[in-house]
Parts: structure tokens; sequence; C-alpha cells
């Protein structure tokens, strides 16, 4: 279930700030660990084709990781500086700061019990070379999107 608390703002020449908070039935730490797995990203959400690790932290988590996104004519190429909090149970990451593309975003996981957690996700996109996909995925609200296919990811898996 999706909380009333989802929303998505933009203004012109603004990033799209979009997020969402919602229910899953496992437990914090091992929605953490399944998505703090960046690899796995192009298994569960769909617009991203392609995961490759340039970087990683000495613990072997992706520290630096470059996606391609399917786009209706062609694809987008960025690349992500993630962070991890296993204490707090957070995933961070944001896009470099010499790219033309802004993203950047949060995931945080908060025990409710042993078998479910409120996942808190937030997402921030400014996309100024591709303007008309930001007109189509504004509809759809962005955070949300990203929440359902991870949700329907963990499904699978557990």
């Amino acid at each position: 279930m999706v909380s009333a608390r989802a929303f998505a703002s933009s203004s012109p020449g603004r990033p799209l700030c979009s997020e969402v908070s919602t229910t899953l039935t496992v437990g914090a730490g091992v929605a953490y660990e399944i998505f703090s797995d960046a690899m796995e990203i192009p298994r569960w959400l769909p617009i991203v084709q392609t995961a490759r690790t340039l970087v990683r932290y000495p613990d072997g988590r992706p520290q630096r990781v470059a996606f391609t996104r399917k786009l209706e004519r062609g694809s987008l190429g960025y690349t992500l500086e993630y962070r991890y909090d296993p204490t707090d149970l957070v995933v961070a990451w944001t896009t470099l700061e010499t790219s033309n593309v802004v993203l950047s975003g949060e995931a945080r996981f908060l025990p409710l019990s042993a078998r479910a957690c409120l996942m808190l996700y937030r997402l921030v996109l400014d996309l100024p070379i591709v303007d008309d996909l930001l007109g189509s995925e504004l509809d759809r609200h962005p955070a949300s999107h990203v929440v359902a296919e991870f949700r329907e990811h963990l499904r699978r898996l557990c």
C-alpha cells in the first residue's frame, strides 16, 4: 500500500522531486540488502537496461555505477555515486557533479516488525536533455513507479 503522502513537484527550470512511502512484507534489513544491490536494478526496474560497477567500496558494495536507461527512441547513460548506511538502513545516490543529468535520491527502511518495514523513497530528477521524457514521467510519479517495481521484485523473491 502506497502512502497518501506521496507527492511530486516541479516547476520550470527546477528538478522534479518525488517522494513516496510504502509498507513492505519483509524485514527492514532484508529490504535494505536487496535494494543495496545496484547490479540487480535492471532485473526489477524495466526502464533500466544495464548497470556496470565502475568502483567498489572495500566491503564490495558498488560505489560508482554506470547505468543505461531506456528511452522511447534510444537510451540515456548516466553514472551514480552510492552511499550506504547499514546502521540506519539507508541507501543514497547522486549523479556526478559533471553530469548534465541530475538524478539523486534516498531509500530508507524502517523496521515495523521482524517481517515488515516501512520504505521511504525520495527521488530528484532533472533531465534537461530529454524534456519530453520528463513530461510523460511527471504524470506517472516516478518514485511511485520505482517503489511499485521494487515491491513486486520482493514479492517474487520472498
